[in-house]
């Protein structure tokens, strides 16, 4: 699932972001709707700043 991008891109649509976190686009949406993913307003509609994405990221606690 997960794509290989050499650079990401600062700004990512739905499919890219959630490619960038590993998940499906659905639990994408499902993270935003509980609040811990928290797009923005872009000229093309909704977007994900990859730093909105890299502080979810680190908020996850490690696998023990």
């Amino acid at each position: 699932m997960t794509a290989t991008i050499a650079a990401w891109p600062g700004l990512m649509s739905r499919e890219t972001a959630a490619a960038y976190l590993d998940c499906s686009p659905r639990h994408l949406d499902q993270l935003q709707a509980q609040g811990l993913v928290i797009p923005s307003k872009a000229h093309a509609g909704k977007r994900f700043l990859i730093e909105e994405l890299d502080r979810y990221r680190l908020s996850l606690e490690e696998w023990a």
